[in-house]
């Protein structure tokens, strides 16, 4: 037997319900119903599968479509604003809200159409009760199947929803879609500014490369590999690791008191401004500064340290020139090994610079610096934005934050 979701006392006014009887449950059309051949190029309706599932919406990018035709076939699987359609195999816990964008669409086979009955319960409330985490872990357990958790209409049309007064769920919904309002401004808002970011690395640096006044040299030319002694203990010590994709030096959350391996690598003090290399991911973004909250973390040799000419090269322009895409990726082609690649600290001093004089490499880290900062301050917010929805979310959706006057009976 199934687990029923369980709360310890409903707010007064609320009632626990059933969804099939507030809400009407459809599978979307399975194979025979309609196959890959049906599906047209051009100027037909979309039609929604899992990947096209957000918390915030409908995906509309690569969309199949299906024909005039198909669709009047398939009416029946047509979707409405206020619907909500849920993921039937493997994700059992996504779902989206329908907007009027999406009206006339149709919903796959791999979809659930939850279609809510207008007059007892509000579409965008019961999609913030079914984005609530409690609910999801709920359909992660109840799921049937092994290797493929699935649920079907008379799993889903089963489960117990809490109901507040329609004016009540109303207003929780008007409030959480202020907080979603805000992310989503947020998010773009970032997406602006990192778009602005590459275009300044481009413009800046990698159309720069041929500038007569910009010198080209190899790195030994202005970096030296940092000698230091390995240590002998471990305890209380931190690991860091560069992570991939140009984020820098960061904490390794997954390894805190490693030990030391006599026959394995040694292990180094990293301090405040020094720049790593990783030497088996650089080809993947893996550099970065080590930031003075991390100063004193320890790396393996597997993360090489450079010491840099101050005189000669900037420490922010470089990891801004070595950001480009096209610089370390193509590292990869150079690296030994057959197996788990890795750079020797002789190619790492070979790598290629071009650096214009060291005033010009100074403004451009700083203006880098200052669109990169702003986009860390956009994300911190978006951060707190969301963890704050997600505590308003578990008040108001258990009515320990009541939105309306309560009555007295």
């Amino acid at each position: 037997m199934k687990k029923e979701m369980k709360q310890k006392a409903l707010p007064k006014g609320w009632r626990e319900v059933r969804l099939k009887n507030v809400a009407s449950v459809k599978t979307g059309p399975f194979g025979a119903q309609l196959h890959q051949h049906d599906y047209v190029q051009s100027n037909g309706t979309p039609i929604i599968t899992v990947e096209h599932l957000s918390e915030r919406g409908l995906i509309h990018k690569n969309l199949p479509l299906v024909s005039d035709h198909d669709k009047e076939r398939l009416n029946q699987y047509l979707i409405q604003e206020g619907d909500i359609v849920f993921s039937r195999v493997g994700s059992v816990d996504r779902s989206t809200l329908v907007s009027k964008d999406e009206v006339g669409w149709l919903f796959s086979g791999r979809l659930l159409r939850v279609r809510p009955k207008k007059c007892d319960v509000h579409s965008s409330y019961l999609n913030y009760f079914f984005h609530a985490q409690k609910f999801r872990h709920h359909m992660q357990n109840i799921a049937v199947g092994g290797t493929m958790p699935s649920i079907n209409t008379s799993i889903l049309s089963n489960v117990i929803i809490h109901l507040p007064p329609m004016n009540e769920q109303k207003a929780i919904a008007s409030l959480l879609e202020t907080w979603d309002t805000a992310i989503e401004k947020t998010e773009a808002l970032i997406a602006a500014k990192e778009k602005r970011f590459k275009w300044l690395l481009k413009t800046l640096i990698s159309d720069q490369q041929n500038n007569p006044e910009w010198r080209k040299m190899e790195m030994e030319k202005v970096a030296c590999i940092a000698k230091k002694k390995a240590l002998q203990k471990l305890s209380n010590k931190k690991l860091l690791t560069v992570k991939l994709h140009c984020r820098g030096v960061e904490i390794n959350k997954t390894s805190f008191n490693p030990k030391i391996n006599p026959k394995g690598r040694p292990y180094f003090e990293r301090k405040n401004g020094e720049f790593l290399i990783g030497r088996q991911n650089f080809h993947n973004g893996g550099f970065g500064i080590v930031p003075l909250e991390l100063d004193g973390y320890i790396a393996s040799n597997a993360i090489t340290s450079i010491n840099l000419n101050p005189d000669r090269v900037n420490t922010d322009f470089l990891f801004y020139s070595f950001s480009r895409k096209n610089y370390y990726q193509r590292i990869g082609s150079f690296m030994d090994g057959t197996g788990q690649k890795e750079l020797s600290d002789k190619q790492i001093l070979q790598f290629s610079l071009s650096l214009p004089p060291l005033s010009q490499q100074k403004q451009i880290a700083q203006t880098l610096n200052a669109v990169k900062q702003e986009i860390e301050v956009l994300k911190q917010l978006n951060d707190q934005y969301r963890t704050q929805k997600r505590g308003l979310m578990q008040k108001l959706l258990k009515g320990k934050w009541r939105m309306i006057n309560q009555q007295s009976g």
